[in-house]
C-alpha cells in the first residue's frame, strides 16, 4: 500500500468523507472512492438467508439478506406457504 492510500485509510477511519479527504490530499474524489472500495474494513461478510451463499455488505448500509432477487422471491414464497399451513392447523 503506497503512502497516499495509507493516508486515505487513516482519514477515513477518523470519519472524514470522500470530499474532505480529496481536498486534504489534493486529489480527486474518484481516487479516494476507489482506494476506499479496495479496503477490507468497508466490507462485512454475510450469508444469503435462502441459499447460504457468502456475500459482501457495505458497512453503514442496510445489511443484505439475499444474494439475488431469485433467492429473495423463493424464500418469501416458502415463508408464505409455511405461514398459511400454520394458520390452517
Amino acid at each position: 500500500m503506497n503512502d497516499i492510500n495509507k493516508k486515505i485509510v487513516e482519514l477515513r477511519e477518523l470519519g472524514y468523507g470522500y470530499k474532505k479527504i480529496a481536498s486534504e490530499l489534493n486529489t480527486s474524489i474518484s481516487i479516494v472512492r476507489y482506494a476506499c472500495s479496495k479496503q477490507t474494513y468497508d466490507k462485512l461478510i454475510g450469508f444469503c438467508d435462502h441459499c447460504g451463499l457468502e456475500m459482501k455488505s457495505v458497512k453503514g448500509k442496510k445489511k443484505k439478506r439475499f444474494c439475488s432477487d431469485q433467492c429473495r422471491w423463493q424464500w418469501w414464497n416458502e415463508y408464505r406457504r409455511k405461514k398459511d399451513i400454520d394458520r390452517h392447523e
